[in-house]
Protein backbone atom coordinates (compact mmCIF):
# COMPACT_ATOMS: atom_id res chain seq x y z
CA UNK A 1 0.00 0.00 0.00
CA UNK A 2 1.46 3.30 -0.95
CA UNK A 3 0.45 6.65 0.19
CA UNK A 4 0.43 9.68 -1.47
CA UNK A 5 1.96 12.37 -0.89
CA UNK A 6 -0.26 16.07 -1.24
CA UNK A 7 2.03 18.43 -3.73
CA UNK A 8 1.65 22.46 -3.52
CA UNK A 9 1.74 24.73 -6.34
CA UNK A 10 2.56 27.93 -5.40
CA UNK A 11 2.36 31.25 -7.41
CA UNK A 12 4.56 34.79 -6.78
CA UNK A 13 3.59 38.14 -7.77
CA UNK A 14 5.36 37.96 -11.05
CA UNK A 15 3.30 34.38 -11.81
CA UNK A 16 6.04 32.34 -11.69
CA UNK A 17 5.44 29.01 -10.34
CA UNK A 18 7.10 26.30 -8.28
CA UNK A 19 5.78 22.80 -7.03
CA UNK A 20 6.57 21.96 -3.36
CA UNK A 21 6.95 18.42 -3.28
CA UNK A 22 5.23 18.16 0.37
CA UNK A 23 3.74 19.90 3.30
CA UNK A 24 7.15 19.88 5.16
CA UNK A 25 8.70 21.75 2.62
CA UNK A 26 6.43 24.06 1.99
CA UNK A 27 6.66 25.06 6.14
CA UNK A 28 10.72 25.47 5.83
CA UNK A 29 10.51 27.53 2.53
CA UNK A 30 7.81 29.94 4.44
CA UNK A 31 9.66 29.66 7.34
CA UNK A 32 13.21 30.48 6.06
CA UNK A 33 11.37 33.37 4.07
CA UNK A 34 11.40 32.38 0.30
CA UNK A 35 7.90 32.64 0.40
CA UNK A 36 5.87 36.08 1.56
CA UNK A 37 2.57 35.96 2.80
CA UNK A 38 1.37 37.53 -0.45
CA UNK A 39 2.38 34.49 -2.49
CA UNK A 40 -0.52 32.33 -3.62
CA UNK A 41 -0.43 28.54 -2.65
CA UNK A 42 -2.72 25.50 -3.74
CA UNK A 43 -2.62 22.03 -3.34
CA UNK A 44 -2.73 19.78 -6.72
CA UNK A 45 -6.27 18.25 -5.70
CA UNK A 46 -7.58 22.18 -5.11
CA UNK A 47 -8.98 24.42 -7.83
CA UNK A 48 -8.32 28.29 -5.94
CA UNK A 49 -5.22 29.77 -4.92
CA UNK A 50 -5.06 31.20 -1.37
CA UNK A 51 -2.37 33.51 -0.21
CA UNK A 52 0.26 31.71 2.06
CA UNK A 53 -0.60 34.12 4.69
CA UNK A 54 -4.17 32.79 4.91
CA UNK A 55 -3.10 29.01 3.75
CA UNK A 56 -4.36 27.28 7.16
CA UNK A 57 -1.50 24.65 6.69
CA UNK A 58 0.68 27.19 7.74
CA UNK A 59 -1.29 28.63 10.40
CA UNK A 60 1.50 27.82 13.43
CA UNK A 61 4.31 28.47 11.22
CA UNK A 62 3.26 32.01 10.31
CA UNK A 63 2.68 32.71 14.44
CA UNK A 64 6.02 31.23 14.82
CA UNK A 65 7.77 33.67 12.39
CA UNK A 66 5.59 36.65 13.43
CA UNK A 67 6.62 36.31 17.11
CA UNK A 68 10.16 35.90 16.55
CA UNK A 69 11.12 39.68 15.89
CA UNK A 70 9.00 40.60 19.34
CA UNK A 71 10.20 38.27 21.24
CA UNK A 72 13.95 39.11 20.18
CA UNK A 73 13.46 42.69 20.88
CA UNK A 74 11.89 42.00 24.12
CA UNK A 75 14.57 39.73 25.53
CA UNK A 76 17.13 42.42 24.26
CA UNK A 77 15.67 45.14 26.08
CA UNK A 78 15.38 43.25 29.73
CA UNK A 79 19.06 42.49 28.98
CA UNK A 80 19.85 46.22 28.77
CA UNK A 81 17.74 47.09 31.70
CA UNK A 82 19.43 44.13 33.99
CA UNK A 83 23.07 45.65 32.32
CA UNK A 84 21.89 49.12 33.51
CA UNK A 85 21.19 48.05 37.05
CA UNK A 86 24.59 45.93 37.38
CA UNK A 87 26.21 49.14 36.30
CA UNK A 88 24.39 50.68 38.60
CA UNK A 89 24.75 48.88 41.72
CA UNK A 90 28.30 48.07 41.13
CA UNK A 91 28.98 52.11 41.12
CA UNK A 92 28.81 52.31 44.48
Amino acid sequence: MTRSVTRYLVRNARGEELLVPSLADLHALYQGGFLSDADLVRSERADRFVAVGAFPALHGVRERRAESPRKVALLVAALMVLAVALGLWLAR
